[in-house]
């Protein structure tokens, strides 16, 4: 039997006026003020659908008159059709893929700047679930109106709002936590022959709480398969390709379990993912690949729609030990290549200048957070971001064009600084090597990863700066300052730009070998090289960041007394080497 209570499209009345009864009533939908507009349209029409259909089946219509009242009900659901299908098309083409752009761009970045970006999926389920709300509603009218009136068109027009539902809800269904760009097989991993570091993916379903997904799905096991790009091309054109556990690699854990996360998503959650190898490979065998992760998917839902089909990942590499190159291409092709809207496309051949920059700043704050142990846990903490002069001499070093674009190809193959090898077999002799941009980049997040970290996010690094830019800086100092920069020439190396009391300024360098034999920190305390400086640049208290200086050799060491030398003897001399 027909019940109004069906149809009811429950939405608070909401203030100002201008917003109709039939708007979202929560902050997070409203957030949005196009799909609000849209929304309201398509309620607006709903109603009148909804008013009709109530009449209708109220008993009050004379016979004469249920023609007509038939015909206008009929006239809104062509409107309501139209409305329904803009709204949908905005939800999933705009707002929807929209925030899956984001999620490609900033899944080369910290954990901070990607989970910012999923918890936009708060505002955006919610959105979802009104819109599921109006589907549902009036397939419900729908199926009355089919079964009490079956020769006016009603059952076309169930199904045609049907496909649009279960368009609606299969794309609804995202991957909602990509995999790393990169997963690394090295270290320790290669005895367990599985993943260094283990990696999170989730499968999150928006909206569909009306249609019964969350009660019919409950505790329902999704299957996720490691496939080849190969395959994943193949299901482009044909969604029903069969998916078979891969030959070289599986993924750990293959089943995740559909439920209520702690903020009311539904969730299937892939939680310690690793990858393990079944054989032993050559780095140059999988180097050159990308897999995808392919979920599996099969859901019910009200109104008899199964939810049938697959979802997959954005590409990645799985490396036996590292490789700097492979990482820097998987890193463009995330930053730049339109994957949401063309999978698997190739990345461009130039970008702007502000996107390089934007890139450049979130893989920098991406490798700096690397757990230095596979047992480590990355804290979700704000990074320190790159101030304008530290984009600007990034990108400029890139050598944009007129038009502030920046080839790709120079990323990977302009060489910007040298680093000098040793010979095979040669403790003395060797030559200056070539280093590209993307190593040399690379290797500078590695060292404040693994020995800066504290430093430079205490602000006591200025970073990415040349040295006449350090002098010009220094010049400007009232005090004796210390500038820590990375050096732009030499590959690897830390340079202290120091302007002394006198005025005269000196640059000293720190490789990787340095920085582990001794903590910078430590090192700017005792070597009497920094002694007398004041202030950290720009003005920070040189004593507040480190601590006080190691006294002088003079007070520190023992001195000759029975030939009682005059004090003068010792003032232009310290101990070659620190402590």
């Amino acid at each position: 039997m027909y019940n109004s209570d069906f149809m009811d499209y429950e939405a608070e009345a909401l203030s100002p006026s201008t917003i109709s009864s039939q708007s979202p009533s929560t902050l997070a939908a409203q957030v949005d003020s196009q799909f609000v507009f849209k929304h309201n349209a398509t309620a607006e029409i709903y109603t009148l659908f909804k008013d009709d259909v109530d009449l209708l089946f109220s008993g009050n219509v004379a016979l004469q008159d249920q023609s007509a009242l038939l015909s206008r009900i009929i006239h809104h659901l062509d409107n309501l059709i139209v409305a329904l299908e803009d709204e949908k098309q905005y939800l999933l083409g705009d707002v929807l893929c929209s925030w899956a752009v984001r999620q490609q761009k900033l899944s080369i970045g910290c954990v901070w700047t990607q989970q910012m970006n999923h918890n936009q999926l708060n505002s955006i389920d919610s959105q979802f679930e009104y819109f599921g709300e109006l589907l549902e509603q009036t397939l419900s009218g729908l199926f009355y109106l089919k079964e009490q009136y079956p020769n006016h068109g009603f059952d076309q027009f169930f199904d045609r709002i049907r496909h649009i539902t279960h368009y609606f809800l299969f794309y609804s269904i995202i991957v909602s936590k990509q995999p790393p760009s990169v997963v690394v097989k090295c270290g320790e991993a290669e005895n367990h022959r599985r993943s260094r570091f283990w990696f999170n993916t989730e499968i999150r379903i928006l909206g569909g709480r009306k249609f019964g997904i969350h009660k019919a799905n409950d505790s329902v096991q999704l299957q996720c398969f490691l496939i080849t790009d190969d395959t994943a091309k193949r299901l482009l054109s044909n969604a029903y390709h069969e998916v078979y556990e891969h030959e070289e690699f599986v993924i750990e854990p293959p089943n995740a379990n559909i439920h209520y996360d702690e903020i009311g998503g539904l969730v299937a959650k892939f939680e310690d993912m690793r990858v393990s190898k079944k054989g032993q490979l050559r780095r140059d065998s999988v180097a050159t690949k990308r897999y995808c992760l392919c979920y599996n998917i099969r859901l019910t839902a009200k109104h008899g729609i199964d939810l049938i089909g697959k979802k997959v990942s954005l590409p990645f590499a799985i490396l036996v030990g590292p490789k700097t190159d492979v990482e820097a291409k998987l890193f463009m092709e995330r930053s730049f290549a339109d994957l949401v809207r063309k999978p698997l496309s190739d990345t461009p051949k130039n970008v702007s200048y502000q996107d390089m920059a934007d890139a450049l700043e979130m893989k920098f704050q991406s490798i700096i957070e690397t757990p230095l142990k596979s047992t480590d846990t990355i804290p979700v903490i704000q990074p320190k971001p790159f101030s304008n002069q530290a984009k600007h001499h990034l990108v400029h070093r890139l050598k944009p064009d007129s038009a502030a674009k920046i080839s790709l190809d120079t990323f990977m193959k302009l060489s910007v600084a040298e680093e000098y090898c040793l010979k095979k077999g040669s403790n003395t002799e060797g030559e200056w090597k070539l280093v590209p941009y993307y190593e040399w980049f690379f290797k500078l997040a590695e060292l404040v990863n693994k020995h800066l970290l504290e430093m430079w996010n205490n602000g006591l690094i200025y970073g990415f700066c040349g040295k006449e830019e350090a002098e010009d800086l220094l010049k400007e100092c009232h005090r004796s300052t210390l500038l820590i920069r990375f050096s732009d020439i030499e590959y690897g190396k830390i340079k202290i730009s120091v302007r002394d009391r006198s005025g005269v300024i000196r640059h000293h360098w720190y490789d990787q070998r340095d920085l582990e034999a001794r903590p910078l920190t430590k090192e700017l305390l005792t070597n009497p090289k920094f002694r007398g400086v004041e202030c950290v640049y720009p003005n920070i208290d040189f004593e507040m960041a480190f601590g006080s200086h190691a006294k002088s050799f003079t007070q520190n060491h023992r001195q000759p007394r029975n030939l009682q030398p005059n004090p003068i003897y010792f003032d232009n001399q310290e101990a070659a080497t620190t402590a």
